[in-house]
């Protein structure tokens, strides 16, 4: 049964690099630039259905409306750059009560107005089908995040950080412990857009992602898109502690490998990052693998996929 990763492919072969797109589809985020010399527009949106990202019937309205912005504020920090605006589209199941709605709706604007990203418009539907919630975000390169208007007029502009930067010796970072995440850090957690700005104002970071589809197949991402290798250090990987409480019978490091919807950050970039947890290397031989007391095994991609 063909999966969502190879219908993306099929679409990104028909987009390709322009003037105006300098980055089209295949990173977290699109880029636009309208007139030469212009700043770039980041440009990206997702959604959250019933049934697959949340529960209607067991999670609160404000939760899963958090959910629904932060995964977007996640994908501007996967890329470095400052959320801006966003557009909101409901489809809502028929019946559903409008307070139990206007909760939802103030968890996405409380989620935006925490990193100066509003609401500006939308669209809302009825029909009798479950809910689904889509936000489609702008963001854009540029000064740090709480500088005054002289300050950001003399920032220098940072650009987007994307997948396709890794090269060989560099290092493989994670922002956090990973795992898990399914007994509530799916709906709850911080995207990482304040320390994606940190990182990339001082060191050297060569590409990133974050982790929502998990870490073995987010990782196989960069090094596709880099046309590199990357080697996970096996014991180097952090485990969250959620993942102690699920007591079912899988290894802990497959949790971390595979579970997702960590929404930490993956990057490369040069040694020796205090701030992050080096977990491995990039090498020139393009594939990916683990490596367990120094010795090399292929990683399997046992992350999350949509099935068509």
């Amino acid at each position: 049964m063909p999966g969502e990763f190879e219908f993306i492919d099929w679409l990104r072969a028909r987009q390709t690099p322009s003037a105006r797109v300098p980055v089209p589809a295949g990173d977290d985020l699109a880029a636009l630039r309208f007139e030469a010399g212009d700043g770039l527009i980041l440009v990206g949106v997702d959604q959250i259905l019933d049934g697959v990202h949340f529960d209607a019937r067991l999670h609160a309205p404000e939760r899963i409306g958090r959910k629904a912005m932060n995964r977007n504020l996640s994908d501007c920090a996967a890329m470095a750059c400052l959320p801006t605006a966003a557009t909101l589209s409901l489809a809502l199941p028929r019946g559903l009560p409008i307070d139990w709605t206007k909760r939802l709706y103030e968890g996405i604007e409380a989620a935006g107005l925490a990193f100066d990203c509003p609401i500006i418009g939308g669209d809302t539907g009825v029909w009798d089908g479950p809910l689904a919630v889509t936000v489609s975000i702008i963001g854009r390169a540029g000064e740090e995040m709480g500088q005054t208007s002289a300050a950001k007029t003399a920032a220098k502009t940072i650009p987007p950080v994307r997948r396709s930067g890794a090269v060989a010796g560099d290092r493989v970072y994670v922002t956090g412990p990973l795992g898990g995440s399914i007994l509530g850090r799916h709906l709850d957690f911080v995207p990482r857009v304040r320390e994606a700005r940190e990182l990339v104002a001082r060191h050297r970071i060569s590409a990133m992602i974050d982790l929502s589809d998990g870490l073995s197949r987010d990782v196989a991402h960069l090094a596709r898109e880099s046309s590199v290798g990357i080697v996970l250090n096996a014991a180097a990987v952090p485990i969250h502690g959620d993942v102690a409480r699920l007591n079912d019978n899988r290894a802990p490091l497959d949790h971390a490998l595979h579970d997702g919807e960590d929404y930490e950050l993956c990057f490369t970039g040069e040694g020796g990052i205090a701030s992050a947890i080096e977990v491995g290397r990039v090498v020139a031989e393009p594939d990916v693998w683990i490596e367990f007391n120094g010795q090399r095994q292929p990683l399997t991609k046992g992350a999350f996929e949509h099935r068509l």
